[in-house]
């Protein structure tokens, strides 16, 4: 039981910290591409703008997905431990 939590907070861990870097990572790109910017819509705006041109949807869709699994699996293995020592 003990290396199935270990395993499930490693991988919760690697899921966070690699959804938080793509996230950094697509931040950058967008604060480099907005001085190129020559105009934009108001609707979506100049965030929604540049993520379009660069095609950066996926890849930020995919970091918020990474960050969110990862902190919900560390949170399913610190209860797992909890459970684990209040049986003791």
């Amino acid at each position: 039981m003990l290396i199935m939590n270990k395993n499930l907070l490693t991988i919760g861990s690697v899921l966070l910290l690699s959804g938080s870097i793509l996230l950094g990572i697509m931040h950058l790109a967008i604060a480099l591409y907005v001085p190129t910017l020559t105009g934009w819509g108001d609707p979506p705006g100049k965030f929604a703008t540049v993520l379009n041109a660069i095609m950066g949807w996926f890849p930020y869709i995919l970091s918020i997905i990474f960050i969110s699994t990862g902190m919900v699996i560390m949170f399913i293995s610190q209860r797992l431990n909890e459970n684990k020592n209040c049986k003791h």
